[in-house]
């Protein structure tokens, strides 16, 4: 096989999408499309080694330098690709592109099933600790609302996304830490958007 036909059928044995590769690659999926495709000739040499990495692959192997299979797993576990953003990145309640760190792939299984929209922020400090969110921990929201009682990720200022607790009492919005040292932030109603719901803490390494 040559290397075109190489990346299409490490992919498909791993059970990714074209968008999955794109993703993990940082570019777009007719890219990826032209290179199982042929339509690129020559492929550049510097995607080598990180195409290899999303194809669990080694760049020898990609490039026929040897011929040693890869070693796959019968059921690959199905992946979830999830954008990190900066951490004091929202404004006017979202994210944009520009401000994506990194990429991470989560096993599909660890995420609730009906979560879609997801994305990804590195925890910072402490005072979330009493629901065991610790500093550098990646924390991954699905964008959708939440209701009182629910950790999300929350947009004030303009430009500061927190990771707090919801709490709503009549009409008065509060951010709540979870550790005696902070107290509640009172937000305006109109000043603050809910940019996501929390669906999964990963302790950081």
């Amino acid at each position: 096989m040559n290397i075109n036909e190489k990346i299409k059928a490490r992919r498909e044995e791993l059970g990714l999408s074209l968008e999955d590769v794109a993703k993990a690659l940082g570019i777009n999926k007719s890219t990826v499309l032209r290179y199982e495709s042929e339509q690129i000739k020559k492929m550049p040499i510097d995607i080598i080694e990180p195409l290899a990495h999303a194809l669990k692959c080694s760049p020898e192997y990609l490039m026929g330098w040897e011929d040693t299979t890869p070693v796959s797993l019968p059921h690959p576990e199905p992946v979830t690709f999830v954008n990190i953003y900066l951490p004091l990145s929202c404004g006017g309640g979202m994210f944009v592109d520009d401000n994506i760190i990194s990429t991470i792939s989560v096993p599909t299984s660890m995420l609730p099933r009906s979560k879609k929209d997801l994305f990804a922020q590195y925890a910072s400090g402490d005072s979330m600790i009493g629901k065991g969110i610790n500093d550098g921990d990646l924390l991954i929201f699905s964008k959708e609302n939440c209701e009182s009682g629910d950790i999300g990720c929350f947009c004030i200022d303009e430009n500061i996304a927190t990771c707090k607790i919801l709490k709503i009492i009549e009409k008065q919005i509060l951010l709540m830490p979870a550790n005696d040292k902070y107290d509640p932030i009172p937000v305006d109603v109109e000043k603050y958007r809910c940019v996501g719901k929390l669906v999964l803490r990963m302790n950081r390494m």
